[in-house]
């Protein structure tokens, strides 16, 4: 898969209308809210806080097909916000101007290189995916379960993207490099595991996933992605429902049991 292929598929994506229930009547309750408005808060921040740092890298890179996705990828980004926000808006929910998460991270990635930074924001999208899990799990609402669906298969080709990225333009290293610069990513998303669980906590919790159980599924995601990165390993684009009857849990990162799929009123 090349730069070029993946530009087409944002495009593709792109020109695809989402069919959301933007008329679905359902209101969050009070216990829904308090378990749902802290995350969605934050998603929302995240999602809208631009790659303004990471196109400029991608830039001075020189590859046009790569800058053109770098850019497809933003917009989607942006259109999660979006989604998200106007989503909360139909619940009351006020936007956050900052989050100081995020602006942690962007303070980390302005001194780094391409390839680093595409390494933090494949992190975060690991992350990401198995919060859009729990946070479908954790309401009741049609609507914000399609938003969920539709942003867990958007992220599938920008966590392909990037493997590819970090397929194509990592330097070459040694064994020892490789190993010991593999552990430093591995620990760097241990604590933002952590940090995101102890912000997150109470949608994880109602969404199905204690600390241990978070922990796991972001190791898992993030093996699979390590697994993307190498020169031979397979770019699968999970993204088919399954079978409601072959549905015990959260089997990839946009499928979930079937009773737990809540249709819009």
């Amino acid at each position: 898969m090349t730069f070029a292929d993946i530009k087409t598929c944002f495009q593709t994506n792109q020109a695809r209308v989402a069919d959301l229930a933007w008329d679905d009547p359902h209101q969050l309750g009070p216990a829904e809210l308090r378990a749902v408005r802290t995350s969605l808060q934050t998603f929302q921040r995240g999602e809208g806080s631009g790659g303004d740092h990471l196109l400029a890298l991608a830039r001075q890179l020189g590859d046009a097909d790569y800058v053109a996705a770098m850019q497809l990828c933003i917009q989607e980004e942006e259109g999660h916000a979006a989604m998200l926000g106007q989503f909360m808006e139909r619940q009351g929910i006020e936007r956050l101007r900052t989050h100081w998460l995020h602006e942690a991270f962007r303070r980390l990635g302005r001194p780094l290189g391409l390839v680093p930074r595409v390494r933090i924001a494949l992190m975060l999208k690991v992350v990401a995916t198995i919060c859009y899990r729990a946070l479908f799990n954790a309401t009741y609402s049609g609507l914000l379960q399609q938003i969920c669906r539709r942003m867990l298969r958007d992220e599938e080709l920008h966590l392909a993207f990037h493997c590819v990225a970090i397929r194509q333009l990592s330097p070459r290293r040694t064994w020892l490099s490789r190993a010991l610069w593999g552990q430093a990513y591995r620990a760097l998303l241990a604590g933002t595991a952590l940090v995101v669980y102890a912000t997150n906590r109470r949608t994880l919790r109602a969404g199905g996933y204690g600390l241990v159980g978070f922990c796991a599924a972001v190791a898992t995601e993030y093996a699979r992605a390590e697994h993307m990165q190498q020169a031979t390993g397979p770019l699968p684009l999970r993204g088919e429902p399954v079978a409601t009857s072959a549905a015990t849990g959260p089997a990839g990162a946009w499928q979930w049991p079937g009773p737990r799929l809540r249709p819009a009123q």
